[in-house]
């Protein structure tokens, strides 16, 4: 599968020339508001100054003809920012097939002026909330950050799909996944690639909504919501039957009648004062739900007008069994927070509840929809994230130059799982025109890797790290053919210190070290990672520590990759290890420098170019 840029590029001159269409629409609606306000105005004002009923009623139509402009202007504006937000999906697209990390977070960072804002928005775009560093693999595999696996595939809108996507890269063996489920989610993500403009027009659509942060609200209010008292629903009954007091008074004491109305409204405040007692609970609660429920509900519709034909989409939109579904529960929410819309104005909350007991129907409508459908909008919000973790697994067939769905061992034996083969594996986070290929088998047993500094050692273990991880999400990896089992992913690569904690960077390295040979007893399938061993010590404690570890990881179950320089160690394995296998990169000098091929071949290399660089920089 290979990401196709003129798609997108025709796709972007199209939200051009409907953005320029739509601001001219704009522009001439802008004109004849103005216009029509004008006129409706000076006619109200001039008959009423000159008693020409004829002025004042036509200046009455006009003033309707404003409001309905007002009406279409404001689908138009809405239109507009659409397309805006489409304008910036599409064009991240664009940008992730090209690989400019840069530009994709100027994209991310577009229009906004504070810098708590551009913060929070690059923030969303690494991802480094997420990051552990205790975690197996994290920093080692560039899983978040400005030039990350998160960056590069993320296109989650809502705080729980960020979410989700981010535990599906951070935890892809925990759950101990079946082959089934696997293939459940690779079918998923096959029918996500071939709907491009789905996903587009749910991410922009999202976008508009801000769904940015969890909807902490709502998610409480579902979960312990409740019907209205009895007594509540007796007072709101008796604010509406108070006005049936009018026309009596007009038939019984005709003489006195024109006070019945200030005394309904009156009764109507008191009632209103009195319900703040039963409804101030369910009006704190639906305060910041209107929009993201509106949002949820666009979403849902989105994804149900698609036409899936996959079975886990649709049970994931459906939602669960036992429920009228996402978008029927949700569509009911949404009717009653509509007339909690009306609240936003403080006059005109009051003005409607003095007329009738709109406090007393908001909380009826969502006290019945909290007790009738409360418990499965936790399923809702699950199904959205989901859906969103798997567009994004689908991002490296949409924009990576070859990518293909990896095949899993499909034995649950715990030695079968200890195996990878890739062909033409690639890097995802390189220049994808320019990134070279490497093909690697390692079944049950180590692969060392040697070669000089900078040839592609640990490029390469850092790529089938990434594929693994990307394999293990359902989605898609940057080869021509994967297949794999299913293992536990560790490393020990990017090895730091710390002072605050007095830690040596050898000792950070045996802890890592030391983990890895922990879950090597765990006699669960196991792929690990290591680069340079033991690089912080002296060279004999290095090659016997190196070898006390290559037999505690020499077991059926396991299989991974080392990088060394130590050829002493080396010299040592060749015997004794039956398991191990040497690969190596080379490179060639010429007058003008160093170059690699980055060619991953069999063997043992025991060239070095260090003088060679340190002549380079001048230490000599």
């Amino acid at each position: 599968m290979k990401a196709d840029l003129n798609y997108y590029e025709n796709k972007g001159k199209e939200i051009i020339a409907d953005l320029a269409s739509y601001g001219r629409q704009s522009g001439i609606l802008s004109f004849f508001r103005l216009i029509t306000f004008l006129g409706a105005a000076g006619l109200i004002i001039g008959g009423i100054a000159s008693q020409i009923p004829a002025l004042y009623v036509s200046g009455a139509f006009i003033f309707l003809s404003f409001i309905v402009l007002c009406i279409v202007h404001g689908k138009i504006l809405d239109k507009v920012n659409y397309l805006t937000e489409l304008s910036k999906v599409n064009s991240s697209y664009i940008t992730r097939i090209k690989g400019d990390f840069n530009e994709l977070r100027n994209i991310a960072v577009k229009g906004l002026r504070r810098a708590e804002d551009i913060g929070f928005a690059k923030n969303r775009l690494y991802g480094k909330d997420f990051e552990e560093p205790g975690h197996d693999y994290c920093l080692d595999l560039d899983v978040f950050g400005k030039k990350s696996l998160f960056s590069l595939l993320n296109v989650s809108e809502t705080a729980f799909g960020r979410r989700r996507f981010a535990d599906s890269l951070l935890k892809p063996h925990v759950s101990d996944i079946s082959v089934d489920e696997l293939k459940a989610r690779q079918a998923a993500v096959k029918e996500l690639i071939s709907k491009p403009e789905v996903l587009m027009d749910y991410q922009a659509t999202a976008r508009m909504g801000h769904m940015t942060k969890d909807p902490k609200a709502l998610i409480d209010f579902a979960a312990t919501g409740s019907k209205t008292k009895t007594i509540a629903n007796v007072i709101a009954i008796l604010g509406c039957v108070i006005w049936l007091a009018v026309p009596i008074a007009y038939i019984v004491f005709p003489d006195r009648a024109s006070a019945s109305i200030p005394a309904c409204l009156i009764a109507n405040l008191i009632i209103f004062m009195i319900g703040r007692t039963f409804n101030d609970s369910y009006l704190k609660a639906c305060e910041g739900m209107p929009n993201q429920v509106k949002t949820m509900l666009k979403l849902y519709k989105i994804l149900g007008n698609a036409g899936f034909e996959d079975e886990l989409i649709k049970s994931l939109i459906k939602g669960k069994e036992d429920s009228d579904g996402a978008y029927e529960s949700l569509k009911k929410l949404d009717n009653a927070l509509r007339f909690a819309g009306i609240r936003t104005q403080p006059l005109f909350a009051l003005i409607f509840n003095l007329i009738a007991p709109l406090d007393y129907l908001i909380s009826f409508l969502l006290g019945n929809w909290a007790v009738n459908h409360g418990k499965d909008l936790p399923s809702y919000i699950d199904g959205i994230s989901e859906i969103e973790s798997l567009m994004c697994a689908a991002q490296t067939g949409l924009v990576l130059e070859e990518s293909t769905f990896p095949e899993f061992v499909e034995s649950d034996k715990a030695s079968d799982n200890a195996f990878f083969e890739g062909a033409d594996l690639a890097h995802p986070l390189l220049e994808h025109e320019t990134v070279v290929r490497n093909s690697v088998t390692i079944d049950k047993d180590i692969a060392i890797i040697t070669g000089s500094n900078m040839s592609g050692k640990t490029t390469l273990i850092r790529t089938v790290g990434v594929c693994t991880v990307l394999a293990l999400t359902g989605g898609l990896v940057p080869a021509s053919s994967v297949k794999l089992g299913r293992m536990r992913v560790m490393s020990s690569m990017r090895i730091v210190d710390s002072i605050e904690e007095n830690m040596s960077t050898f000792k950070a390295e045996l802890i890592r070290i030391s983990g890895i040979v922990n879950a090597a007893g765990e006699e669960k399938p196991l792929l690990f990672l290591i680069d340079e061993i033991f690089r912080g010590t002296n060279s004999d404690d290095r090659t016997e520590g190196a070898l006390t570890v290559l037999k505690k990881l020499s077991k059926p179950y396991i299989c991974g990759l080392m990088t060394t320089h130590d050829y002493a160690m080396i010299d040592k394995t060749e015997k004794g290890f039956e398991n191990i296998r040497y690969y190596h990169f080379s490179e060639s000098y010429t007058d003008t420098g160093i170059e690699f091929d980055y060619k991953l071949s069999s063997g043992i290399s025991r060239q070095s170019n260090a003088k060679y660089l340190m002549k380079l920089v001048g230490i000599e």
